[in-house]
């Protein structure tokens, strides 16, 4: 696992319902407003860890209990612009903020029965230790396959596909110089170490850590993507 400087304590909200097999974990990255400087690979690394912690100790506790819907999510608030310059003016927010639109997330681990799928963002990729990828799945009631995607921000603010990618707003106007969005990447060498120098490497690592039975695939592949994957022995 890549160790982070923590930083920034995400509180967290864990729904945990083992009569419906439903399971979701909540963390919390504050207000982009207010905090400076946001490096939110750390608010993402203590995420990675509290799930961590959260199936190692059900694997100790509840381990006849299983989940049909999953989800871990970090959450932030953050301010459109009228409100961040009434914030920066008067030192506080005005009475009707955050609403629905205000809020962001990153859904790191979200799982399905109807489908079958555990979907896995790069960021939880590079940061989860590979082993929780035999308990989570162990978990996860009927599952077939992980679905590996890029790591990208939803905000009911902003549409637009640039924005869940390299999210300008959050980095430009609101000053979080250190905000990154891990793109899932096998076709290309930007590691200085392992074999493959990217993701196939952490790929490689899961598939070592979870049942042969279960299938991986890259959501959207591209057939470069698809023959760097099956050259890797991961299809």
């Amino acid at each position: 696992m890549n160790k982070k400087n923590k930083g920034y304590d995400v509180t967290n909200n864990h729904d945990v319902d083992l009569s419906r097999g439903f399971l979701g974990l909540t963390y919390n990255g504050g207000d982009l407003g207010e905090r400076n400087n946001v490096e939110n690979t750390n608010d993402i690394y203590n995420a990675v860890e509290n799930i961590d912690d959260f199936f190692s100790e059900h694997n100790y506790r509840n381990w006849k209990y299983s989940f049909t819907d999953f989800y871990a999510v970090l959450n932030y608030d953050i301010p459109h612009k009228h409100q961040y310059e009434y914030f920066k003016k008067n030192k506080k927010y005005e009475a009707n903020y955050p609403s629905t639109e205000n809020s962001a997330r990153y859904f790191l681990l979200k799982y399905f029965q109807n489908t079958k799928t555990l979907y896995v963002t790069s960021a939880f990729l590079e940061f989860a230790n590979p082993n929780i990828f035999e308990l989570i799945t162990k978990y996860m009631e009927s599952i077939e396959k992980i679905s590996f995607d890029h790591t990208y921000l939803e905000c009911d603010m902003f549409d637009d596909v640039d924005f869940h990618f390299e999210p300008k707003y959050v980095t430009n106007y609101l000053g979080h110089k250190k905000w990154y969005n891990s793109n899932l990447i096998i076709d290309e060498m930007f590691y200085d170490d392992g074999i493959y120098k990217n993701h196939l490497d952490y790929l490689l690592k899961v598939r070592q850590c979870t049942n042969p039975k279960i299938k991986f695939e890259i959501l959207g592949a591209s057939e470069k993507e698809k023959k760097c994957f099956e050259s890797a022995g991961l299809f």
